[in-house]
């Protein structure tokens, strides 16, 4: 309340404003998901990444062998990193579907497991420029481009019950493929990576938003649950009193 509106007011009518604005109707929030909800989407997260670990494994490995014929400093320094992130996604990801490691705080694991899918993202995503140096010839530095980036988007839509999750893989490959089309100057390749990076981050986000919606249908909150059940028993109990031949409506 300014101080304008406090001038020329008496304290009668200071005080029926403020009851006139506590007793305006607030606008209602969208319920957020149940715990029961959230913790079906950390297991289809759980569950959908093995297959999406074990695609980007893979990938990793035929990169590998196709960039040490020609690279072999750089394949070998690559594929470590690659390795090292992986054996620790993958870890942690075990450990959790056996019941070993943090099952009992799974909110904990899941954001310990986005941190690693966080690494693994921009490590996968940097192969077109870690292991395709600048004078390396335009087939071979698409070819890895393209595997890198299909790769990074597919797991990444099997991650999409979590969108951070998911993020941590998109993002990093939508930037590196653009900054792989402006390293090599091509507009044509930086307009394309630009298209395809804007359609799948809008399917992941799409999927996210379907797998909410139905976790939320299947685990709705209590509360709104409780207030809707109360609300139809008082509509009915209204309607059986205001029926004729009841004793209400007798009198």
């Amino acid at each position: 309340m300014t101080s304008a509106s406090l001038q020329g007011k008496s304290v009668r009518e200071l005080q029926e404003e403020i009851a006139r604005n506590a007793g305006a109707p607030r606008p209602r929030r969208r319920p957020g998901l149940s715990r029961a909800a959230r913790l079906n989407l950390i297991d289809i997260l759980s569950r959908w990444s093995g297959p999406g670990l074990a695609l980007v494994a893979g990938v990793s490995i035929y990169l590998a062998i196709i960039a040490g014929r020609a690279y072999p400093a750089r394949a070998t320094a690559w594929a470590l990193m690659m390795l090292a992130a992986l054996w620790v996604t993958r870890r942690l990801r075990n450990d959790f579907r056996a019941g070993e490691h943090m099952t009992s705080r799974p909110f904990r694991w899941r954001a310990s497991f986005t941190a690693s899918l966080s690494v693994l993202g921009v490590i996968l995503a940097s192969a077109p420029i870690l292991l395709a140096p600048a004078s390396a010839p335009a087939a071979f530095g698409i070819q890895i481009l393209g595997l890198s980036v299909t790769a990074a988007f597919v797991t990444a839509l099997m991650l999409s019950a979590h969108l951070p999750s998911a993020a941590a893989l998109a993002l990093p490959g939508a930037a590196f493929a653009l900054l792989a089309g402006l390293r090599a100057g091509d507009m044509g390749l930086v307009g394309g990576a630009l298209a395809i990076s804007v359609l799948s981050i809008s399917g992941l986000y799409l999927a996210n938003q379907y797998l909410e919606k139905s976790a939320a249908k299947r685990y709705p909150r209590t509360s709104v649950l409780r207030r809707e059940v109360e609300r139809r028993v008082g509509s009915a109990g209204a309607g059986i009193g205001a029926a004729p031949g009841s004793k209400t409506a007798q009198g």
